[in-house]
C-alpha cells in the first residue's frame, strides 16, 4: 500500500497584480497553511518532491515537507527584519546570513534561479557585489534545493572591511599560546571598533550559537559534531557565569517540579480516598436494595 503525499495546490491573488513576485501562492487546505511561490522555492530546506514539469506551471510541494520547513524556521532570525522564519540563507559557505524572502529583497540580496535545471538560491548583498564570489557560487547547488553550502572555487575576494578584520584574527591566532593576553585582544577589539566591525563580530558569534539548537535537534547529527558544537561552548570562558545562572535555574526546576509532584501525590490520595468513598456508597445501596428485595419476598 503507498500512501500519496498530499500537494500543495496553486492560487492567485485575484486584487494583485498578474506577473508580481507575490501574486502566486500555494494552500494546502487540510493544514490551513499558505505559502508564496518564491517562499518555497528560496527555502533552503525545502525540496520538490518531483521532477518539475516546465510545461506544468504548479509545483510539486508535498505539504508535510513545507510543515517542517516552517518548524525549522521558527529556529532561524532574519538578518533584516530580526523576527522567526528566515528559511532562505545567503548560498556562500561561510554566510550565516538568513532571510525572509522579501526581507531579502529589501536588503538587496540577490536571488539566482535557472528554471530550467530547477535551481533556486540567493545571495546576501555583502557577497553579490563581488562577480568573482558570485560567479563561483552560482547554480553550484542541488537540484531545486540550495543545499549543504559548497565550498568557493578560484580566487576568493574579501571586501576591505572584512580583509581589515580578517587581518587581525590571523594575528590574534599566530600568537595564541604565547602572547592571548589582553595586549592582544584589547587592540583587536578596538580595531574591530574603528572599522566600525564590532557590531558584525557580535552578530557573527550569536547567529553561530543561535545555528546549536538546530544541529543538535537534527537526528543526523554526528558525534564529531557533538564534539566541536561542546568545545564551543564549554571552553569560552563567556559560559562561567551562564553556568552559575544556569545552575540555578536547574535547581529552580527542581523545586517546582517537586511541588508538581507533592501535588500530584495529593491529588492521588484524594482520588483514591473518592474512589473508597464510592465504592463504599455503591455496597450500603446494593446491600439497601437486597434488604428491600428480602422484605419484599416475605409478605
Amino acid at each position: 500500500v503507498f500512501q500519496v503525499a498530499e500537494k500543495m495546490e496553486k492560487r492567485t491573488c485575484a486584487l494583485c497584480p498578474k506577473d508580481v513576485e507575490y501574486n502566486v501562492l500555494y494552500f494546502a487546505q487540510s493544514e490551513n497553511i499558505a505559502a508564496h511561490e518564491n517562499c518555497l522555492l528560496y527555502s533552503s530546506g525545502l525540496v520538490e518532491c518531483e521532477d518539475h514539469d516546465p510545461l506544468n506551471p504548479d509545483r510539486s510541494f508535498d505539504v508535510e515537507s513545507v510543515k517542517k520547513e516552517i518548524q525549522r524556521g521558527r529556529k532561524l532570525k532574519c538578518k533584516f527584519c530580526h523576527k522567526r522564519g528566515a528559511t532562505v540563507g545567503c548560498d556562500l559557505k561561510n554566510c550565516n546570513k538568513n532571510y525572509h524572502f522579501f526581507c531579502a529583497k529589501k536588503d538587496d540580496a540577490v536571488p539566482q534561479s535557472d528554471g530550467v535545471r530547477g535551481i533556486y538560491k540567493l545571495l546576501c548583498q555583502q557577497h553579490a557585489q563581488f562577480p568573482i564570489i558570485a560567479q563561483s557560487a552560482k547554480f553550484s547547488g542541488v537540484k531545486r534545493k540550495r543545499g549543504r553550502k559548497k565550498p568557493l572555487s578560484g580566487n576568493h575576494v574579501q571586501p576591505p572591511e572584512t580583509m581589515k578584520c580578517n587581518t587581525f584574527v590571523r594575528q590574534v591566532k599566530e600568537e595564541h599560546g604565547r602572547h592571548t593576553d589582553a595586549t592582544v585582544k584589547v587592540p583587536f577589539l578596538k580595531k574591530c571598533k574603528e572599522a566600525g566591525l564590532l557590531n558584525y563580530l557580535l552578530e557573527e558569534i550569536l547567529d553561530k550559537v543561535h545555528s546549536i539548537p538546530e544541529k543538535l535537534m537534527d537526528e543526523t547529527t554526528s558525534e564529531s559534531d557533538y564534539e566541536e558544537i561542546g568545545s564551543a561552548l564549554f571552553d569560552c570562558r563567556l559560559f562561567e557565569d551562564t553556568f552559575v545562572n544556569f545552575q540555578a535555574a536547574i535547581e529552580k526546576k527542581i523545586h517546582a517540579s517537586q511541588q508538581r509532584w507533592q501535588q500530584l501525590k495529593e491529588e492521588i490520595e484524594l482520588l483514591q480516598d473518592l474512589k473508597q468513598t464510592l465504592c463504599s456508597f455503591q455496597e450500603n445501596r446494593d446491600l439497601m436494595s437486597s434488604s428491600t428485595s428480602i422484605s419484599s419476598l416475605s409478605y
